[in-house]
């Protein structure tokens, strides 16, 4: 059974008989507190770069988000691809927690098809030790490859939540390593780092909430089963030991002083999005100027073009800022992981920058 209560801003808040009088006064706080903003980096290599030059963007813009007051920085998993040059999110959070002191670092996410739980844990403990308990671990069931990926990592989606169940089981264990217990994560005496759920359906959200942990819905992906999915989220959510349901949307957003130029450096990543998403391309992010011919789209192309543009934030800061306290009254999120990819470096920073000033994160 779901219960719907209306925050001071009219906000809705989703409960169940499953959530305690502190969960939901913890729910009431966070829907009236100004925007949450965080970032999902994937590294992303534009067309005359490098991938070496997009792990060097990534290293600058994590210290840039720390300034801009951002909350969290979370690093993607994707092997094999022309696209992106983040292959281990983990390497990635521990180069960042050397160049950083208080955002939060996470995985976005570890890939659970292909995890071993005892390697993870450790790579976990070991970066909450690093980065001085500020680590975020998201897990996901995506393949993070083609086909040829998914041969080489040796996926197998079907044993993908129990492997989450021992990791975290692995993480929580308080125990010293002796010749007589089982095996135990090290360093041990460790304080676990945040789980995360991440997933673009209903099933992913059911699981993050039976299990009582925070989910990102990945609208940037597919925003298709959002509702139903932050919708099955809070209905089916368990409270272990005190926990609150907490739900980030991570979506796509470009910000710029006018909303001519916010439109200018979407282009680079539309295009992309047709080459790869509907074309099947392995390819970079391509370069985009104003004497290039328009691309030529077939009909259903440039309907799914449009679609994606209406779910992508496009605009001035200001505009963007409306947008987002429109989609957290609608869903009740807690947070919004910012993706911006842009052709030059300078417009996606300044993108964040932007964004961080009209919603008044504390630098």
């Amino acid at each position: 059974m779901c219960f719907v209560f209306m925050s001071g801003k009219n906000t809705p808040i989703f409960c169940s008989e499953h959530t305690s009088i502190a969960s939901l006064l913890f729910l009431f706080e966070m829907s009236t507190t100004t925007l949450k903003l965080s970032i999902l980096d994937q590294s992303p290599i534009i067309e005359g770069s490098t991938s070496i030059q997009a792990i060097k963007d990534t290293q600058q813009l994590v210290c840039k988000a720390e300034e801009f007051g951002y909350h969290r920085y979370w690093f993607s998993e994707h092997h094999g691809s022309a696209s992106f040059a983040s292959a281990s999110p983990e390497l990635m959070v521990a180069r960042a927690a050397a160049s950083t002191s208080r955002i939060r670092l996470g995985t976005g996410g570890i890939l659970l098809g292909s995890a071993n739980a005892l390697q993870t844990a450790e790579r976990l403990r070991l970066l909450q030790v690093l980065a001085d308990g500020r680590i975020d671990a998201g897990f996901g069931r995506a393949p993070g490859g083609d086909q040829r990926v998914v041969k080489l990592l040796n996926y197998n989606p079907v044993d993908a939540w129990n492997t989450f169940d021992e990791i975290q089981q692995l993480l929580n264990n308080p125990s010293i390593p002796t010749n007589s217990r089982q095996a135990i994560a090290v360093p041990y005496l460790v304080e676990p780092p945040q789980l995360w759920v991440l997933g673009t359906s209903v099933e992913s959200a059911k699981n993050a909430g039976e299990r009582g942990l925070p989910y990102v819905f990945g609208s940037f992906i597919d925003p298709t089963h959002m509702s139903n999915a932050l919708r099955t989220y809070h209905t089916s959510f368990v409270s272990k030991n005190g926990s609150a349901p907490y739900t980030i949307i991570a979506l796509v957003a470009f910000v710029a002083e006018t909303a001519e130029k916010a439109e200018q450096i979407s282009e680079c990543s539309q295009r992309w999005f047709v080459d790869s998403f509907l074309r099947s391309k392995d390819v970079v992010f391509p370069l985009v100027n104003s004497e290039m011919p328009a691309p030529e789209y077939s009909s259903m192309e440039q309907m799914v073009v449009q679609m994606r543009k209406q779910t992508a934030l496009i605009g001035t800061a200001e505009a963007v800022a409306d947008m987002l306290e429109g989609y957290k009254k609608k869903f009740a999120v807690d947070e919004f992981m910012v993706v911006t990819i842009t052709q030059d470096f300078e417009d996606r920073v300044k993108s964040y920058e932007l964004l961080s000033e009209a919603c008044g994160l504390q630098r």
